[in-house]
Parts: structure tokens; sequence; C-alpha cells
């Protein structure tokens, strides 16, 4: 049986948004437990007035606010307020404490890109994928032409994004840019898939004419694409979806119908998440 721990603060009626890493805490333990989990993307700025006006008043943990506000006006660094939080945490062990301590210390001799990279990467690898765009047009501001290689993989991810929100001809745009800086092949398939969804069957073959490098990476993108249906057609969701229709005669017809909406409205939420 695992041990029983009393909580650090009350549980909040509303939540606070920790926007540098996406995620709404209710009480000081989530918070807490969210610096552990997220070591890499933690900075100072996240703990401020607003973070010590919502301890304070909605968990009713006076204490713990105390303690970051003193921190904060001491000009403490990253490691010493995590460390500091971390201690007051009865279900962080001390080795886990000594892993996340250690992950922070090593981001902080990150370069600018790397931490940038890595907050876009973050939000791209938890499907935020607006947030992700957004960090990733901040870093290509700051870069140039002459950093060839690290230009090319934000575009690449920048690319990714917005494949994901269906905005395939601004991701082709980025996969091709990321392939003009580097000239990886994984940019260029990237580039023809994002072809294939935006085009007419008319126009993609059209574009590929005569061109001996569209046609070799069209074969492979042409393969992939028919594995991805078999998996598809073969997966849990699409036989329930066949069984559902199978049993939509007259008397089950209006079930059916209910049963779409609730998979439509699903997609939607899970589309709005992506979004917002």
């Amino acid at each position: 049986m695992g041990s029983v721990y009393s909580p650090i603060s009350g549980k909040a009626s509303r939540p606070f948004y920790l926007d540098r890493i996406c995620v709404s805490v209710y009480s000081g333990d989530e918070l807490i437990y969210c610096l552990g989990e997220y070591p890499e993307l933690l900075c100072v700025d996240m703990f401020n007035k607003d973070l010590i006006k919502w301890l304070n008043e909605d968990c009713s943990a006076k204490e713990l606010a105390e303690m970051i506000e003193k921190l904060i006006r001491a000009k403490a660094d990253i490691t010493k307020i995590v460390s500091s939080l971390l201690k007051k945490a009865p279900f962080i062990t001390d080795q886990e404490a000594d892993r996340i301590l250690k992950v922070i210390k090593e981001s902080e001799g990150s370069s600018e890109f790397d931490k940038r990279k890595a907050r876009g990467d973050f939000f791209l690898t938890k499907e935020r994928y607006s947030y992700a765009i957004r960090e990733y047009e901040l870093l290509l501001s700051s870069l140039n032409d002459e950093e060839s290689e690290r230009v090319a993989s934000v575009y690449h991810n920048m690319g990714v994004a917005k494949a994901r929100l269906f905005l395939f001809e601004q991701a082709a745009d980025d996969f091709l840019r990321a392939y003009d800086c580097d000239e990886n092949p994984v940019h260029y398939y990237a580039y023809i898939a994002t072809l294939r969804f935006t085009l007419t069957d008319r126009e993609y073959v059209r574009m590929i004419g005569d061109d001996s490098k569209m046609r070799e990476v069209t074969l492979r993108l042409e393969a992939d694409i028919e594995k991805a249906k078999k998996e598809f057609l073969e997966s849990p969701e699409y036989v329930d979806f066949l069984n559902k229709k199978e049993e939509s005669d007259e008397s089950g017809r209006y079930a059916f119908c209910n049963y779409l909406n609730v998979k439509i409205n699903e997609k939607k939420e899970e589309y709005n998440k992506y979004v917002y």
C-alpha cells in the first residue's frame, strides 16, 4: 500500500495557468508535481506576484506563498527556487529531487536557441500545435540564414505542427524551406506528402511530371499511405464504426446518428485542443 500524505495546500476553486509549461494546476501539490514533470522548461519568471496571490488567496497556502516571495526578493535562481519547493513535497523522494535539479542545471548551460527549441518541441509532443508554432516563429526571427542546420530543424518541426492543423499549404512551404537549408531528404519527403494532401490528383500528377526525384519520393509515399490505410481499416475505432453501421436498420438509425454525433464532437474537441 502506498503512503498517505497530508496535502501541502487546499484545492482552489479556479486553476492557475502555468503558461510556461501549458498546464493548469489547482493546488500547491499540483504545482510542485508539475515542476518535477517539466524541469527543462522552468524559469524564474514563472514565479511571480500572480502565482503568489493565487497560492495565498485561492489555495490557503500562505506559508508556500511567503517562501516563494522571499526567494524572489532574494533574486534566487531557478535551481534554488525549485529545490526549496521540492523539499516541501513529501511525495518527492531525495533521489527524484536530485534528478530534477540535475536536469535544471544541465538546461541552464544550454544556449538560448536550445532552450527555445526545447520549449517548441515540448508543445509539439504535447499536441499544442498553436503554441509550438508561436515558439518556432519567435525562434526563427532570432536566427540567420548562416545557421542552416538549426534553421532547417525549426522549419521542419513548424511544418509538422501546421500539418497537424491541416494547414498543408503553409506546411509545404516550411518543409521546402527546411530542405533548401540542408537538403535533408526527410524534409523533401514531408514536402511531397503535404502536396499530396493539398493538390488534386490531376495537379499532383502534373507537378511530378518528368521529375525523377519527385517520382522516387512519390513511390515511397504511396506505399506508406497504403500501409496507413490498411492499419486504419483494421483499427478498433473503424471496426466499431462498421459494426454500428451494420446495426443501423430502421429501428437503430436514430442510435447510429447519435453515435456519429458523439464521434464528430469528440473530433471537434480534439482539434480545438490543438488550436487553443
